[in-house]
């Protein structure tokens, strides 16, 4: 007898966060990178393979380059980590996350205002949450409507 995986749950939070005071002058808003995503996701995130879907006609050349190696069957996480990429604003895109094959996590990146995060892994989830403590959970069509 085969178990039903658990159900694919969301949340959202903004992608702009207020900096840290330095010396007395205001916060510094700073923008949340698919690299500061990946190094949350510690070790979980380090066994994935990710695709990458970049939502821009033109997109600049190191996404171009994560969009050209991504084909297949995905780069490791330390590779993606490795290049350019997420360290910069995407402004529309998907990650994938694959373990074998299986589609564990995707991150996207929702018109450079929003991170949404769609898994089954409550330890991510939690994670997510417990950094972010704005991020909110989504419904399958709120989903949909950020592709």
């Amino acid at each position: 007898m085969t178990e039903t995986p658990p159900p694919m749950q969301m949340v959202s939070f903004a992608a702009w966060r207020d900096g840290i005071p330095h010396s007395g002058r205001p916060a510094d808003r700073r923008y949340v990178t698919l690299a500061e995503l990946l190094v949350r996701l510690g070790s979980y995130g380090l066994g994935l393979r990710w695709k990458a879907q970049i939502f821009d006609e033109q997109p600049h050349p190191a996404f171009a380059q994560v969009l050209r190696a991504s084909t297949g069957t995905g780069m490791p996480t330390l590779e993606l980590l490795a290049t350019k990429a997420p360290h910069m604003q995407a402004v529309d895109a998907d990650f994938d996350g694959y373990a074998g094959g299986e589609l564990m996590l995707t991150l996207r990146e929702f018109d450079s205002s929003s991170w949404d995060v769609r898994t089954a892994d409550t330890w991510v989830l939690s994670e997510i949450q417990r950094h972010y403590p704005d991020a909110r959970s989504m419904t399958p069509e709120e989903w949909d409507s950020t592709n």
